[in-house]
C-alpha cells in the first residue's frame, strides 16, 4: 500500500543558504548545495551545486559539481559537471 523511499547515498540532501545582508570571510566546506544571496570572501568547496543569486557576491574559489551564477563572481571556478 505504501511505498518505501530508498535513500540514494550519492544524492545530496543538505541545502545551505547564505542570506542577503550576510557576509562570510573564510573557507566553507559541505556535502550539500549552497545558495549565496549575501557575500562570501574565501573558498566554497562542495560535492553539490552552488547558486549565486542576483544579489550574491563571491570573491575567491568555488569547487563544486555545477554552478549557476546570476550575481557577481570573481576568482577561480572548478565544476566537475
Amino acid at each position: 500500500m505504501f511505498s518505501e523511499k530508498k535513500n540514494n547515498p550519492n544524492q545530496v540532501s543538505e541545502r545551505n543558504v547564505i542570506a542577503r545582508n550576510t557576509s562570510i570571510v573564510g573557507d566553507i566546506s559541505s556535502e550539500g548545495d549552497f545558495r549565496v544571496d549575501g557575500t562570501v570572501e574565501g573558498t566554497i568547496k562542495t560535492v553539490g551545486r552552488v547558486v549565486i543569486g542576483k544579489h550574491g557576491t563571491v570573491k575567491g574559489s568555488i569547487e563544486c559539481s555545477n554552478a549557476d551564477i546570476e550575481g557577481h563572481f570573481s576568482g577561480k571556478l572548478i565544476a566537475s559537471e
